[in-house]
């Protein structure tokens, strides 16, 4: 698999996500590439200095790309029953939060985030996103975590995503911070 040695050098970072409220991203900026089809809704994409990530909402299902624009090393669809995607939110003290979608096979989990620092963190009001990479059953071997190195386009609260994926089990293994 290419996994590793596609996300092996993980690069970290700070971030300049742009939240865009749910429902409204029709086009991204220029400068903001996508692994989207024209017929797919922008749930969040960034390019990273090995590839551009990408979770992208159809009719009925969601897509997870990673890797060369418009070739994606990575294609990672929610099953038909979607028992494959799940979403998480934490909040933080200082109005700190930080949102997730996870999409697994196997025994691996591409977690896409985004989140907020609080007033009471040394960087109040900083926004990020990213993407963590994990393996196995509970997700206890981090492979990888790529930070949006500049801006990205963020729906991950949208509420068509919502209605189908389940939720993170309350203190489970991946009701945490990434």
């Amino acid at each position: 698999m290419r996994l590793a040695a596609m996300l092996g050098a993980a690069c970290l970072g700070a971030a300049g996500a742009t939240a865009v409220p749910a429902g409204t991203v029709t086009a991204l900026p220029p400068q903001v590439p996508s692994q989207c089809a024209a017929s797919e809704r922008v749930l969040y994409s960034c390019a990273f200095p090995r590839g551009t990530g990408s979770l992208c909402a159809g009719k009925t299902s969601v897509h997870y790309r990673f890797g060369p624009r418009g070739h994606p090393d990575i294609d990672l669809a929610s099953r038909p029953d979607w028992s494959n995607v799940h979403t998480g939110f934490v909040r933080g003290q200082g109005s700190g939060h930080q949102s997730h979608v996870r999409l697994t096979t196997g025994r691996f989990h591409y977690v896409i985030f985004e989140g907020a620092d609080g007033y009471l963190t040394e960087d109040p009001g900083r926004t990020y996103s990213g993407i963590a990479v994990l393996k196995g059953p509970q997700g206890e071997q981090e492979l990888a975590t790529l930070a949006c190195p500049g801006r990205a386009v963020i729906a991950l609260d949208d509420a068509w995503l919502s209605r189908h994926a389940a939720g993170e089990k309350d203190g489970g293994p991946f009701d945490i911070w990434y």
